[in-house]
């Protein structure tokens, strides 16, 4: 009998996958930290690994390396579970051997055991690519009715620290310590939304997962447009939750997104932000090719840069409000400023948000995610109904509001 390991510190996932392979007949050991990995390695021989890379004590990537000091792909092999949105530590993982990374999310269960059979069949090279579901998630309908349940707790979980990294402001403080804790909670939620077959839940979750991984690995990256992006993305967590099961709104991946920026290196950069979360741009180097891209077709969300030739981002934003299709379409500035005064006059002139450049890839990410989903699902439902599971109860948009007056005015002096 053919013995599966598994390296998990999430108990949802682990059961899902001891139940569904122990069905198939094979034995399975479970992990929760790399270090009893080891010990479990070494005490009872395994013949295929499920590592997942975000661990306590001993990293995925450490110990996938040290499973490589001993054994060949060829082997024993090692199928990664990792968030999709995490490049960095993807690429690491074929590098340190992996003969196979998929995503934890958007990917079916019974693919991922008929992968682990084929795999003990026919040990696949390392380095493979990334697996991606065909077909619709599975779902839990317990897992789902649980989280939606304890979905106030869950928003509870989240709000406390973004109060607390909105109080510091510029003085840091326990920053590292808040993006730790909202990143406990935001990686079993990515989790759980994917088996609960929640998949814009799931999407926005797994965004938000990535960018704060980003910040837990290095803090000094916080600024005010990372925690105003952070609390736009728990907001719309929150409306997620309200309305989970909406089939109204199209895929984002399908959405129609404008970068106008004569800046070809913030072009690429833009569109390389984008690609993280599956979504794609078509870019123009100037307000006269972006009108006549604009008149050509309707747009989901279009990006900005203020200072452009021929006419500003300003007086480009201008012009696209008083176009009657374009009127809601959320619109983001891309500037070098972070003056209060550029913050505001994006906004009387009809802007959406504004990303200080350099930017964040995991940020620009989230946001344009964020909007990408929370609009047409905010605009096929009356915004001031409750959302039946309490989650309304944890912050209003009076609260929303105040924090993020709160963010500007702590960073401003």
């Amino acid at each position: 009998m053919k013995r599966i390991l598994i390296v998990e510190d999430d108990s949802i996932i682990t059961d899902v996958y001891s139940q569904k392979l122990r069905a198939e007949g094979f034995d399975v050991d479970i992990a929760v930290d790399g270090r009893t990995a080891l010990k479990l390695f070494h005490d009872r021989r395994a013949d295929l690994v499920l590592l997942d890379l975000l661990l306590p004590e001993v990293n995925g990537v450490e110990l996938l390396q040290q499973i490589r000091s001993e054994f060949s792909p060829s082997e024993l092999p090692v199928l990664v579970f990792t968030n999709a949105y995490l490049g960095g530590i993807v690429q690491q993982a074929w590098e340190a051997g992996a003969n196979q990374v998929i995503p934890k999310v958007g990917i079916k269960c019974s693919l991922v055991v008929a992968m682990i059979k084929n795999a003990l069949a026919n040990p696949p090279p390392s380095a493979m690519p990334l697996a991606r579901a065909v077909a619709r998630q599975e779902f839990d309908p317990a897992v789902r009715k649980h989280l939606l349940e304890s979905s106030s707790k869950t928003l509870a979980a989240l709000w406390r620290p973004l109060k607390r990294l909105a109080a510091q402001g510029h003085r840091r403080g326990d920053s590292q310590a808040c993006f730790r804790e909202l990143f406990r909670v935001v990686r079993p939620l990515t989790v759980k939304a994917a088996i609960a077959g929640l998949e814009r839940l799931t999407q926005m979750s797994s965004a938000l997962e990535a960018l704060l991984k980003e910040l837990c690995d290095k803090p000094e990256r916080l600024s005010p447009s990372v925690l105003l992006t952070i609390a736009q993305v728990i907001d719309t967590l929150k409306f997620l939750f309200a309305h989970p099961c909406d089939g109204s709104a199209s895929n984002p991946v399908t959405a129609q997104i404008l970068v106008v920026d004569d800046d070809e290196f913030v072009r690429q950069a833009v569109n390389q932000a984008l690609a993280r979360v599956n979504l794609k741009a078509i870019c123009v180097d100037n307000p006269v090719n972006a009108l006549k891209r604009r008149t050509g077709g309707r747009f989901d969300l279009i990006f900005l840069d203020i200072e452009m030739p021929e006419a500003s981002g300003f007086d480009l934003c201008t012009r696209f409000r008083a176009m009657p299709g374009c009127r809601d379409t959320p619109i983001i500035f891309l500037s070098v400023h972070k003056d209060h005064k550029n913050r505001v006059e994006s906004a009387l002139r009809g802007g959406s948000d504004y990303v200080t450049k350099p930017f964040l890839y995991t940020e620009l990410a989230a946001k344009a995610l964020s909007f990408v989903i929370h609009g047409p699902l905010k605009s096929s439902h009356a915004t001031n109904g409750r959302t039946g599971n309490g989650a309304d109860s944890v912050f209003s948009r009076r609260d929303l509001n105040m924090l993020k007056q709160g963010i500007l005015g702590g960073y401003s002096g």
